[in-house]
């Protein structure tokens, strides 16, 4: 939207994982996606949101290799059946995404990369060899901070024979108003993201179960976000006698989020590592004090504005010590200015800054 809003024609198109039985080959996945387009390729390639959703088979039981070869056959039909127009294409994750199109496509290639578990993928001896060829091959390699080019140079090392280019993520001020809130009593919390083991979710039920037994019988936690641990949080809220001061509300639309915002008082994020960390800086934006870790994305997004709007903790504290942390924020409320740290922030992730960069970065390519 930032690109379009710049003059920029932009298409959108999205992987959506088809499962496919491995009893069903290649031709066979794609005879019946065709027998799909012969009656209309909208009828195959629906439009939500301004984005195509282009239905690729992928094997199942699958890893991000055969999701790599599965986007690649989709993204292969897809472009057998509809003309492409492109000057440049720019894909989101070097595998399973970059990996897929690479092939396909004679325009330049832009690879933006922002996975917290790319470290995890590339484990595998096979994935890493994939990773190297497709970040060599794409005309601009990209990640989203410093802390993850940190850690791409060092998974890569000598083998990569290109540069990183940083460009960060879009904040989205405009959805999020800055309250100015006449206390931070730091008694109703919130965490936005997914609700999983690698977000610390288990830390934050810990804490907040801590709070509302040693300091505010009376806080609250809404949880925004969808994952595997959706009906462990349920079941550990029932034994710790919390359930009711607990809002487990599912995902939720980007933009209903402002609402919440506005009626909290404290985000507690307790990831483990992030390559960004939107949520963060979104809460940040709206006037809202963040108690989170030292995880790579806090570090390179707003540890040099921590001092006037929350706290960053190393990841070997206890829950004690957030609760510790938590405490002090509220009793020294007078220290916060988050008309400032918005400003801060704006002056780094707005649309219009990323936008440019990535506007410069495209001309360099097409001259």
């Amino acid at each position: 939207m930032a690109l379009q809003d710049s003059n920029i024609d932009v298409s959108v198109e999205v992987p959506r994982v088809f499962p496919t039985s491995t009893n069903l080959s290649k031709a066979k996945a794609h005879y019946y996606l065709k027998k799909i387009a012969n009656s209309g390729t909208k009828n195959l390639y629906t439009e939500t949101c301004g984005a195509t959703w282009v239905p690729c088979p992928v094997f199942t039981p699958s890893n991000v290799l055969s999701r790599a070869k599965g986007f690649e056959s989709g993204f292969s039909l897809r472009y057998e059946l509809i003309q492409d127009d492109a000057d440049i294409v720019h894909a989101h994750l070097g595998l399973p995404t970059g990996w897929a199109v690479s092939g396909l496509v004679t325009e330049p290639l832009v690879i933006t990369e922002h996975q917290s578990n790319l470290r995890y993928l590339l484990s595998d001896p096979r994935a890493l060899d994939a990773y190297l060829e497709i970040s060599n091959r794409a005309e601009v390699f990209v990640c989203v901070s410093e802390f993850l080019k940190s850690e791409i140079l060092d998974l890569l090392g000598s083998g990569l024979s290109r540069s990183v280019t940083v460009v960060p993520n879009i904040v989205d001020f405009d959805s999020f108003d800055l309250v100015n809130r006449q206390e931070y009593g730091c008694l109703s919390w919130i965490y936005v993201g997914n609700l999983s083991r690698n977000k610390g979710i288990l830390r934050l039920l810990k804490t907040f179960d801590l709070y509302k037994k040693k300091v505010a019988p009376e806080a609250t936690l809404t949880i925004i976000g969808e994952g595997p641990l959706f009906r462990w949080i349920e079941n550990f809220a029932l034994r710790r006698g919390i359930r009711n001061s607990v809002l487990l509300l599912g995902s939720k639309p980007h933009g209903s989020l402002r609402d919440y915002f506005s009626s909290a008082d404290l985000m507690v994020h307790l990831s483990d590592l992030e390559t960004f960390g939107v949520a963060p800086l979104e809460a940040l934006a709206s006037g809202m004090p963040v108690v989170s870790f030292h995880n790579g994305g806090s570090d390179g997004t707003w540890r040099d504005i921590e001092n006037f709007s929350g706290r960053l903790l190393e990841k070997s504290s206890s829950e004690e010590d957030i609760v510790e942390a938590i405490v002090d924020i509220s009793e020294g409320a007078s220290r916060l200015d988050f008309t400032k740290a918005r400003l801060h922030l704006e002056g780094k992730f707005s649309a219009k800054i990323v936008s440019d960069a990535l506007k410069d970065i495209y001309r360099d390519l097409v001259r």
